[in-house]
């Protein structure tokens, strides 16, 4: 179905409802800000890191530090078979996407996201159903790209998987407005899903997944897949063909809607049916095998798998809540992303690489609350916060911007002076009080703290950062002497990447 060039026409168009007086554009800012704040956040920042010309692997993975669930979901996947066939084992952030690549990080990223927006609203059985399909389309687009030579069938993957992102959404998140709809929808099977939407709401939830594509900025290949722009571009065609595959097995494997589309396939394809028929198959395994490690196990018990036994939705479990996550110490993770620290150095990489991975692992692996990497300034006179990761990291980069100034010094360019590593506790705070200023104060709130100067040839570089402040949790001589331990690995590290 075509959708409209313009929300405003659709706007125009729709027919009026209490719930919905102002049509779709209202849809679209109701999900964004009440309903799926998180994805919607997520999706943006990803989306603007991938637009940008100065993206990185780094950005990314600050991006995903910055959710301690997304972490543990990202690395959960990289580790499944479907990602990582000889079993090799990744434990950062910074490894992952150094070694599945941007593309597949980024759509790991965006899938698991909606799988956690989705499974917390309403109209559950729905919600599951369409999840289900949507896995199974994007693994099946994603084969036919990978086939054509596409060069970046993740996009297929990702644009097929938030092809029906308004259905989900919608089921989701309307209430009682997806509640009239669904009724509508069960009185009437015999007619077309998109007159029964266009009557109840004034619009197709087609058209609420173009809305929300445009809004998030979710990717020109989904938003030409939508508006059925598959002759002019063959990756959108994948999209739609994945989709309607998805759709024509669920009748059974053997049912001729199912065998209609395996033959289309393989006339794209230019292959023979057979071929086709073992790879489509295939296909949905690995698509049950995937919703299972993205955390969407209901959906993927209702993926189509030939020969097995598919059951309707149990019970979802419960939603996690939104309060913040802190870390725990994990002396095991620490030395697993030594080792990776390790490992990283025989690729030759770059130092931002280099420096995210010590201050991941210093984040994740001493269960630190925020760490910050700041930089000093060629001229030497400034030093100025580079990466930060954990809470309200933005905020500690901005503030952490301080003048090396011997005339008025303070506690980091003393640190640099004295080239130590620092536990500041309350302990010394009395004899280091003249030092710590308004501006270090302003950083710091009051909490304890862990820095140490960085060093390259026998100059200082620069300094890491890290305390508990937002948990007010208490600093301890094993988290101090972990943090040295990540600083000494990353100055030999850049000393050996220097020729030094």
């Amino acid at each position: 179905m075509d959708a409209p060039s313009t929300l405003d026409d659709t706007q125009q168009n729709a027919a009026p409802s209490q719930r919905d007086p102002a049509g779709l554009s209202a849809w679209v800012q109701k999900l964004g800000d009440s309903g799926m704040p998180v994805f919607a956040h997520t999706a943006r920042d990803i989306s603007h890191i991938s637009e940008s010309t100065e993206s990185s692997a780094a950005q990314l993975a600050r991006v995903v530090l910055q959710d301690a669930a997304m972490t543990a979901k990202l690395l959960r996947v990289a580790n499944s078979p479907v990602f990582s066939p000889m079993g090799k084992p990744v434990s950062t952030v910074s490894r992952a996407v150094v070694l599945l690549g941007f593309q597949e990080v980024r759509s790991i990223c965006l899938s698991i996201a909606v799988v956690e927006s989705m499974l917390r609203g309403a109209q559950k059985d729905r919600v599951i159903q369409e999840m289900a399909r949507s896995f199974h389309a994007a693994v099946q687009a994603r084969s036919l790209a990978k086939k054509r030579k596409d060069n970046s069938p993740e996009e297929v993957f990702i644009a097929t998987l938030l092809s029906h992102l308004g259905d989900m959404a919608f089921w989701a998140f309307a209430g009682e407005a997806a509640e009239e709809l669904d009724r509508a929808l069960l009185e009437r099977p015999q007619v077309a899903p998109e007159v029964i939407q266009k009557e109840v709401l004034g619009f197709g939830l087609t058209e609420l997944t173009l809305g929300l594509s445009k809004e998030w900025r979710l990717g020109e290949l989904l938003e030409q897949a939508l508006q059925g722009k598959t002759d002019k571009n063959p990756r959108a065609g994948n999209v739609s063909l994945g989709y309607e595959l998805a759709v024509a097995t669920e009748h059974g494997w053997s049912s001729p809607e199912a065998g209609q589309l395996i033959e289309r396939v393989a006339e794209n394809l230019y292959m023979p049916v057979e071929e086709v028929t073992r790879l489509v198959r295939s296909n949905a395994e690995e698509a049950a095998e995937t919703a299972e490690f993205y955390g969407a196990r209901q959906a993927s018990e209702l993926i189509p798998v030939p020969g097995a036994k598919n059951g309707l939705p149990g019970d979802l479990q419960a939603a996690p809540d939104d309060e913040p996550v802190f870390l725990q110490p994990d002396p095991m993770l620490q030395l697993q992303i030594l080792r990776e620290l390790s490992t990283l150095m025989e690729s030759k990489p770059d130092i931002n690489s280099v420096l995210e991975m010590v201050l991941e692992g210093m984040y994740r692996g001493i269960g630190m609350d925020r760490t910050l990497f700041a930089l000093r300034t060629p001229d030497h006179r400034f030093l100025v916060g580079r990466y930060a990761l954990g809470t309200d990291n933005e905020q500690l980069c901005r503030k952490f911007h301080f003048e090396t100034s011997q005339h008025q010094p303070d506690l980091f360019s003393r640190l640099i002076d004295n080239r130590k590593a620092l536990w500041l506790n309350e302990r010394n705070r009395g004899n280091l009080q003249l030092l710590l200023t308004p501006a270090v104060e302003g950083v710091t709130m009051g909490a304890e703290f862990f820095a140490t100067p960085i060093e390259i040839q026998g100059k200082v570089i620069g300094l890491f950062y890290a305390d508990r402040q937002p948990s007010a949790r208490a600093l301890d001589e094993d988290s101090f002497s972990s943090f040295k331990h990540f600083a000494l690995q990353g100055n030999l590290a850049l000393g050996y990447m220097s020729g030094g």
